[in-house]
């Protein structure tokens, strides 16, 4: 008898332990075990001409799990981005950036513990000079040639997911690019002075990947510093008064802008003589090119290629993405 005795307060004493666990995990939900749904996410890109781009994010954020939240993240895809305002229901919320290996997280902390099934409108505004890229410059040097890539992984359930990229003034596609937009918009417009493409996605599961790429054009004469041309004049003028002394180094100023406007891929290991041969591919083709074209124009296997594909991906050279039954390759901005 004494014996049923130990054995029920022994079980009555595990029975509040495991009451106690579920309460408490019922309180803070951790960031690997949150159970969020995304809906109506609205993701607007401002490009500007001096290559920041302002980005505002809007969605409807549910809990669907069974725990209480204490915070959620929110994957970005970018090098470098400023969080400038973060707000919930219109009230502003405590946030910061968590990086991580090759992507970064926004850890949103709402002012109260989000309860199951409660639904908050997250706002955020980004500032980034990561998304858009300068290439090159036409043959006569007229326009520049650029691109922005924004890539999306998700870490939840994403419905009803609207990008928008506004274009800065005077922008227009790249006239010779295979495929100057990536995939092909739902729909396009102008707002008068911009012009404005928007990609609609019905789900995105987590996981999942998209990326919208535009390649677009800028008159160079618009991106000209006035104060830098001023200084070139006062120089000039420098230059003429000193003379012989002057002219050596004037000979040194074209092999500087030389620089500056070529588009070169710097990485700190040493590149093997397959991979410059790729990344030279993709820059004459406007940095994108089909997987299947790298290994047929350059004579390569598809295991070779494939691995120098790779290499190249883990340096951050290059990005694949997969379109159909095919890889689309980019290069990227180093």
């Amino acid at each position: 008898m004494t014996r049923n005795k130990h054995s029920i307060i022994i079980i009555g004493i595990l029975l509040a332990m495991m009451f106690s666990i579920g309460l408490a995990a019922q309180v803070t939900g951790q960031a690997d075990s949150q159970d969020i749904l995304m809906t109506n996410m609205d993701v607007r890109a401002t490009l500007g001409t001096d290559y920041v781009t302002s980005i505002v994010i809007k969605t409807e954020v549910t809990n669907i799990g069974s725990t209480t939240l204490d915070f959620f993240d929110l994957r970005i895809d970018m090098r470098g981005f400023i969080v400038s305002n973060a707000n919930l229901n219109g009230t502003s919320a405590v946030s910061s950036i968590v990086p991580e290996s090759n992507y970064n997280l926004i850890r949103v902390v709402p002012n109260s513990p989000m309860t199951v099934g409660l639904t908050l409108m997250l706002n955020l505004n980004l500032t980034t000079d990561s998304l858009q890229e300068r290439i090159r410059l036409n043959d006569d040097e007229t326009m520049h040639i650029d691109q922005m890539i924004y890539y999306i992984r998700p870490l939840y359930e994403v419905r009803n997911l609207t990008f928008t990229a506004i274009l800065p003034t005077f922008a227009i596609l790249q006239s010779d690019a295979a495929a100057p937009l990536f995939p092909i918009p739902t729909m396009n417009y102008t707002d008068g002075f911009r012009p404005i493409y928007v990609w609609y996605r019905t789900q995105m599961l987590p996981g999942q990947e998209a990326a919208f790429i535009i390649k677009y054009q800028l008159p160079a004469a618009i991106l000209q510093d006035p104060a830098s041309q001023i200084n070139s004049i006062a120089l000039g003028i420098l230059f003429l008064i000193v003379g012989a002394v002057a002219v050596l180094f004037i000979e040194r100023i074209p092999l500087i802008f030389d620089k500056l406007k070529t588009r070169t891929v710097i990485s700190p290991i040493r590149l093997s003589k397959q991979e410059e041969q790729v990344l030279n591919f993709l820059s004459k083709k406007g940095g994108s090119s089909p997987q299947r074209e790298i290994y047929e124009d350059l004579d390569m296997s598809q295991s070779l290629a494939s691995t120098v594909l790779t290499t190249l991906e883990e340096r951050g050279l290059i990005k694949r993405l997969r379109t159909g039954r095919e890889n689309i390759v980019h290069l990227m901005e180093q």
